[in-house]
């Protein structure tokens, strides 16, 4: 009997040995692939690793300070709750993986890391990098990614995480400049993290890549693209499958600055979230190896995109370059709470075959200054079109309200719009310099609806477009001496505007929209919106907050303070009139809070975050201000603003 119960032991033993989770630990200076994978005694190379069948719940960590020169293929699925996690260790900068090995080792690799057909994996704390100089055979010369998640085979892979990541220098061998056209463009899917699935052609063998997070990573000096998400699609009796499309993406709390095309680029996507993220100059051509030629987002054939929160800065390009654009045939496209400046194409576009598009409670400054000699009408405050690569298809149910546009740069705009059902209501056009429209007016609704009414005008505005408005508010001042909105010509003021629901959030509430609702709850700024009151406001914030020197949120009788005092701390925000600065104090350390000041028009004149602190004094900007500055606390549904009274 104990013969048999040690024998028992000992196979139980082995079954535990056989599951139990794993950690290896990689180092290019110190490892040998002789080594156990221990930290003391870790394992060297890519290839080493690569080779190693990975478990649910096993650790790979790769050494701060280290470079990792090849090709890391993640080898092994986790579990739901047992995760694959690849991270880093010790101190130091963080670890370096690129696939670049040179022409003596057969030539630079597709991409740095390769997750094929495995699921439940998280990525953190590893810098990315794959500036391919050398061709490799069987390998596009258009083609680079410094992370590619690829299914190629059956069903979904799916939950990914990736957080705390730097991807920097991804390029591709063959350059594609603008001048071999946009076959040549459209051709280039450089990448630093590529989502892919291939095309579906049998019903029993669909497949897809679902459930994935990206936040807090950090993308520099991209040729093209900062993400990309293809599908596809399927054949054409398999178009309907709900299998052609990835779904449930998130990316929140990201920083893109210089890529040469567009920072996260969705194709046949299902539900996508893109919040909280900084893109600063999308379309570079700081290197020439970039396209130059991108938009902060843009959507192709997707299903339900929500895009808030985000700041789009300085988006440059010959073609397209808006802050935020919905490209073809999209379904269900959200564009809020967005702030978009210097933006070279301008700011709304909605290409062909688009229905459900909305464009609302976004901030527009100096946006559509382009100048392109071979289309005169390159730059629009409002463009959409009707074009599809393969014909037309006209775009239904464009909505565009509540949004503030400032312009006080001296160029013209267009406004071409050709499609049906199309309603732009509760805006400000606010050019205190420049002109709107009077490069070109075009408006067709192909004798459908086309709904124009309530917007705020100033400045010069194609009479073209105004003439149309049935309800126009004419400005001869937007603001006082002190920056306070003004009445307008005729007695009205700018909180009157029309209640008009548009399309609701599909799965508001839920999955990836959680923290989403269905209609707008609040304005730009954070304030509430009662829709159902008819009580609502021109622009994208509340006209009717009121201005102090000294605001102590928990001082303050409102719901919003005291929910956000209840997850913060109690927050003071003063203006110093005699230093023109203003200084936010918290009665607790925080980490990560975004602060941001804008003037009196919207425009953002600073824009930073209390890091392990409890205080930030920050020093105004007056140069276009009035007497009043707005603060924002936080992001998100987080936000709070509150307007300080500053002197110059």
């Amino acid at each position: 009997m104990k013969k048999i119960n040690l024998i028992l032991l000992q196979l139980l033993f082995f079954i535990i040995s056989a599951v139990a989770s794993e950690k290896y630990y990689v180092s290019s200076s110190v490892g040998n692939d002789k080594n156990p994978g221990t930290e003391e005694a870790p394992l060297q190379t890519l290839k080493k690793i690569s080779s190693i069948k990975l478990k649910a719940g096993d650790q790979v960590f790769f050494k701060r300070g280290d470079r990792f020169d090849g090709h890391f293929v993640v080898n092994g699925s986790g579990k739901k709750g047992k995760e694959i996690v690849i991270s880093s260790y010790g101190d130091g900068a963080l670890p370096i993986i690129t696939g670049e090995v040179g022409k003596e080792n057969g030539g630079d690799y597709q991409e740095a890391i390769l997750i094929k057909n495995q699921s439940h994996i998280i990525i953190e704390y590893l810098e990315i990098h794959n500036e391919r100089l050398t061709e490799r055979e069987n390998v596009r010369s258009q083609d680079a990614f410094g992370i590619y998640v690829l299914n190629n085979g059956v069903g979904s892979i799916e939950n990914f995480t990736f957080r705390h990541l730097t991807f920097k220098k991804v390029y591709a061998p063959q350059p594609v400049l603008k001048e071999k056209g946009e076959k040549a463009f459209n051709g280039l899917e450089v990448a630093a993290l590529r989502f892919f699935s291939t095309r579906n052609m049998n019903p029993s063998k669909m497949k897809n890549i679902k459930d994935v997070l990206m936040e807090e990573c950090y993308f520099e000096d991209v040729q093209r693209l900062g993400v990309h998400i293809k599908h596809g699609g399927s054949k054409p009796e398999l178009k309907d499958h709900p299998m052609n499309f990835n779904e449930n993406f998130i990316f929140r709390n990201n920083e893109f600055h210089h890529t040469g095309g567009t920072c996260i680029l969705p194709i046949r996507t299902n539900n996508v979230l893109i919040e909280k993220n900084l893109f600063n100059y999308p379309g570079d051509d700081s290197d020439p190896r970039m396209p130059h030629r991108g938009s902060a987002v843009w959507t192709w054939r997707c299903k339900n995109t929500v895009i808030q929160y985000n700041d789009c800065l300085h988006i440059r390009g010959y073609l397209d370059s808006h802050g935020v654009h919905i490209d073809h045939e999209n379904l269900n496209t959200f564009i809020q709470y967005n702030y978009m400046e210097d933006c070279e194409g301008g700011f709304v576009e909605i290409l062909g075959g688009n229905v459900n598009s909305v464009y609302r409670y976004n901030v527009s400054v100096n946006d559509g200054w382009r100048e392109n000699p071979k289309w005169k009408t390159s730059n629009h405050t409002l463009w959409i079109n009707y074009k599809i690569p393969n014909g037309e298809h006209y775009c239904e149910n464009s909505y565009v309200y509540n949004n503030s546009v400032y312009v006080d740069q001296g160029f013209k705009t267009s406004i071409d719009m050709k499609g049906k059902k199309t309603y732009i209501f509760n805006n400000i056009f606010d050019y205190a310099k420049g002109e709107m429209g009077t490069k070109q007016t075009m408006i067709d609704s192909r004798g459908t609806t086309f709904f124009l009414s309530n917007n705020a005008y100033h400045g010069i505005v194609a009479n073209r477009f105004t003439s149309k408005d049935l309800a126009p508010i004419f400005m001869s001042k937007v603001y006082d001496k002190k920056g306070n909105f003004m009445m307008s010509e005729d007695g009205n003021d700018l909180s009157n505007g029309i209640v008009k629901f548009g399309p609701k959030v599909v799965g508001a509430g839920k999955g990836v929209f959680a923290e989403v609702a269905e209609f707008p709850k609040v304005d730009f700024f954070g304030n509430p919106i009662d829709y159902p009151s008819g009580k609502v406001a021109v622009g994208a914030f509340d006209v009717q907050m009121k201005a102090a020197i000294t605001i102590e949120l928990n001082k303050l009788k409102t719901a919003e303070a005291t929910a956000f005092v209840n997850k913060y701390g109690h927050a003071k925000i003063t203006a110093d009139t005699k230093s023109k600065a203003v200084k936010v104090e918290f009665s607790k350390e925080q980490k990560n809070m975004p602060v941001r000041v804008f003037d009196h028009t919207g425009k953002m004149i600073y824009r930073g975050s209390l890091i392990d602190a409890s205080s930030l004094d920050i020093d105004v900007n007056l140069e276009h201000v009035k007497s009043i500055v707005y603060v924002m606390l936080g992001n998100g549904v987080d936000r709070f603003t509150n307007k300080i009274t500053v002197s110059k």
